[in-house]
């Protein structure tokens, strides 16, 4: 008797966590098998302290700064550069104004607009620095193209930024803007012109004013040899 008593208080000092209640004989009672594992397991459950959430938790709200994985962020890849040639202006020895051309380093989204828009920007301060200069204002901007065989349609917001007369410089303006489409913009076959004005809610063709040649029709598209006169032999095709 002495003995029994002994072994079972040395199983006794063990915790819950590490006992496991044995039948007769060593053996696991099968006969209340079902219920004695989902008691045991519930048992090992509180003794253990293993916390039972209704709902998940988010187990990194308390974890120190180090330990949080890294955000994701999205880096956008530089708009590749490339070089385009526009028409500026510049005085030549008898004081005629005559178009320059020039290169430009932009950001290419592949369209014409792009290059176009250099020619309303005008000249940087690099290029006023050997004498460049353009007739245009702020106040226009390209808002389209259009390239169906060799006729090119320019499609402007307004004409707010080209000179507001029948002056030699209004017909400078345009030369830059043709000659740069026609002569100037590579990989694409450009012969004709006609600029196109946003009238409220759709697009009209104006009346281009030439220097050379007979006058077009009413909104009819012009040349780059309308403009002849501004142009160089070296620069004129």
């Amino acid at each position: 008797m002495g003995r029994k008593y002994k072994s079972n208080r040395i199983r006794n000092r063990f915790p819950l966590c590490n006992r496991i209640t044995h039948g007769k004989r060593g053996t696991i009672m099968k006969k209340n098998l079902p219920s004695f594992i989902l008691l045991f397991s519930l048992s090992l459950m509180t003794a253990c302290s293993i916390p039972l959430d209704d709902n998940p938790r988010d187990l990194s709200a308390n974890l120190p700064d180090a330990l949080l994985p890294p955000a994701s962020t999205t880096t956008q890849p530089p708009a590749p550069k490339e070089t385009v040639k526009i028409f500026l202006a510049k005085a030549n020895q008898d004081g005629e104004m005559k178009l320059e051309p020039v290169n430009r380093e932009i950001s290419g989204d592949g369209s014409i607009n792009v290059i176009l828009d250099q020619v309303l920007a005008g000249p940087t301060l690099t290029e006023q620095e050997t004498q460049l200069v353009s007739p245009f204002a702020e106040g226009s901007k390209v808002i389209g193209a259009i390239l169906e065989n060799t006729l090119l349609e320019i499609h402007l917001d307004s004409l707010n930024g080209f000179p507001q007369d029948d002056s030699k410089s209004n017909r400078l303006a345009f030369a830059m803007l043709v000659c740069t489409a026609s002569e100037l913009i590579t990989g694409a076959d450009i012969s004709f012109v006609q600029i196109m004005v946003r009238q409220n809610d759709s697009l009209e063709a104006i009346n281009a004013p030439v220097t050379d040649g007979d006058p077009p029709e009413e909104g009819a598209p012009v040349l780059c040899s309308n403009y002849a006169s501004f142009m160089t032999e070296e620069d004129f095709s």
